[in-house]
């Protein structure tokens, strides 16, 4: 019995990947960075989250994938540049591994 539950524990962590998430969850890669900065984007038509952005209006609720382009990375941080759809402006997300963000600014470099 012992056998089995250690084989199937074994079974079940070969099979985990990596946490695509927030804080002490797990690191990011730039794929994640990239859907976790466009999901802040769209949060902050609601609501100023205090970033040097402030409060993005509403045409920023539509976020396509090509809207959205890894701008820089870093030991530790990804910088994603996001796009406004019918428009040239931009926003820039810092993005850290462990899914905190930095700053959310309409300037590059930060």
């Amino acid at each position: 019995m012992k056998a089995l539950l250690l084989t199937a524990a074994l079974t079940l962590s070969a099979f985990s990947g990596t946490t695509y998430a927030h804080g002490d969850h797990g690191v990011l890669d730039e794929r994640g960075a990239m859907g976790l900065a466009a999901r802040v984007v769209q949060k902050m038509t609601i609501r100023d989250y205090g970033f040097t952005a402030g409060q993005l209006d509403s045409s920023w609720q539509s976020i396509s994938k090509d809207q959205v382009v890894l701008k820089e990375s870093g030991p530790g941080f990804y910088v994603v540049e996001i796009t406004k759809v019918g428009s040239e402006e931009k926003v820039y997300v810092k993005v850290l591994e462990n899914g905190d963000i930095s700053d959310v600014s309409k300037v590059y470099p930060f």
